[in-house]
C-alpha cells in the first residue's frame, strides 16, 4: 500500500498539482513572552516561554506559522510600563515604526505568495493578541491613566498591516485570540481551520 509520500510524488509525475501548504501568522509574543511588558516588581510568569497549546494544536495539523515582529519591544524593549493605544501614539516616532514594520511585514508574506508557484503557500489567518495596544483585533486598551478603558477597534499595528496587505491585494482573515485563555483560542482557531482549510 503506497504511503501519503509516495501517492504525493507519483502525483507530481503524473503532472497533478500538489496540494497547498498552509501557513497561520502569528503575533510575536505567542511564539515568545519574553517580549511581553514588564517592569520591576511584576511577576516573570506572563513573559516565560510560549502560547503551546496554540502551537501545539497548529503543529498537530501541519500548519506551518510566521512570526511577526513586536512593535513595542522592538521601539521600547524593556523594562517598559504597559500602555494604551493612545500612550503609544504619543510617543514621537511610534506610529511609522508601526507602519514601517507593517510594510516589511506585508511585502514578505506578498513574496511567499508569489514565490510558492508549486506547491502554493496560503494563509489561514493572522492571530492577534486581545487587549494590546498594537495588536489586538477587537479589543484595544485606550485613554490613559485612569481613564483606561477598552474599544472595539484594532490594534496600531495590525490595523496597519490590514491596510498595507489590502494595498498589496490580500485579504487574509484575522482573529484575536486570549493569551489568559489559550484553550478558548485553540478552540477558535480549530472553528476557523474547518471552515477554510479543505
Amino acid at each position: 500500500m503506497m504511503d501519503k509520500t509516495g501517492m504525493e510524488a507519483d502525483l507530481l509525475r503524473n503532472g497533478e498539482a500538489p496540494e497547498d501548504l498552509w501557513i497561520i501568522v502569528l503575533s510575536h509574543c505567542i511564539l515568545n513572552r519574553a517580549t511581553r511588558w514588564w517592569q520591576r516588581g511584576k511577576p516573570l510568569d506572563d513573559s516565560r516561554g510560549m502560547a503551546s497549546q496554540i502551537l501545539e494544536l497548529l503543529s498537530g495539523l501541519q500548519i506551518g506559522v510566521i512570526q511577526m515582529p513586536c512593535p513595542e519591544f522592538t521601539f521600547c524593549g524593556n523594562p517598559r510600563p504597559p500602555r494604551t493605544m493612545d500612550e503609544y501614539l504619543s510617543l514621537p516616532g511610534f506610529r511609522d515604526h508601526c507602519a514601517r514594520l507593517a510594510d516589511e511585514t506585508a511585502e514578505y508574506l506578498k513574496s511567499l505568495i508569489e514565490n510558492a508557484r508549486e506547491p502554493r503557500i496560503r494563509i489561514l489567518a493572522i492571530l492577534g493578541v486581545e487587549r494590546s495596544p498594537t495588536c489586538c483585533v477587537e479589543y484595544a486598551p485606550v485613554g490613559d491613566g485612569a481613564e483606561k478603558r477598552y474599544e472595539r477597534r484594532r490594534g496600531i499595528f495590525i490595523d496597519l498591516l490590514v491596510k498595507s496587505l489590502r494595498d498589496r491585494g490580500i485579504e487574509v482573515p484575522v482573529i484575536g485570540v486570549d493569551l489568559n485563555r489559550p484553550e478558548e483560542s485553540a478552540s477558535m482557531i480549530l472553528d476557523l481551520i474547518s471552515r477554510h482549510k479543505p
